[in-house]
């Protein structure tokens, strides 16, 4: 039960360093405009337009974190998924960690693509507070959208017995 206890620390932790690294862009691309005279190049969008087409891009991902999660994440899925790292020796217990995790890092990747974008046009315009205020967002979402990993493990390594 340990390795599994620290397995889901690991997630955790994973989770939460993953959707915290916008926060610290945003933190950076603060200290090059105000510290670093950043100045952008060029305008590619109003700041107006481009703050509210981020903003309901943001908005619209925090509507749709849950639903996803819940696709991408349910027990079955994740069992029928497969993790390069896993062998048919490896017990349950380590093939439901490292599916879950293979999962995890992928609901990931889809939820963090927002934020990327962002980060990247904030950057190009030096919109300070258009680049803090994705860090936040992000933070949010890693709260809302965060799975309860203990849970998941055990389910999927249930339906990985399940499935034979």
């Amino acid at each position: 039960m340990s390795a599994s206890t620290s397995a889901v620390q690991r997630l955790n932790m994973f989770w939460f360093l993953v959707l915290s690294a916008p926060m610290l862009i945003g933190i950076t691309i603060a200290g090059l405009v105000w510290f670093g005279n950043y100045t952008a190049s060029v305008d590619l969008l109003p700041q107006e337009t481009l703050r509210m087409g981020a903003m309901g891009a943001m908005g619209l991902m925090l509507v749709v974190a849950r639903p996803l999660r819940n696709v991408l994440l349910s027990p079955s899925a994740i069992a029928s998924r497969q993790a390069q790292t896993v062998t048919p020796a490896d017990s349950s217990d380590d093939q439901a960690v490292a599916k879950v995790q293979a999962s995890m890092f992928m609901l990931l990747g889809i939820l963090d693509a927002v934020s990327m974008g962002v980060i990247a046009l904030s950057l190009m315009q030096a919109d300070v507070l258009l680049a803090l205020l994705n860090g936040v967002y992000t933070l949010v979402l890693a709260v809302i959208a965060r799975p309860d990993f203990a849970a998941l493990v055990d389910a999927t390594r249930k339906q990985l017995i399940h499935n034979g």
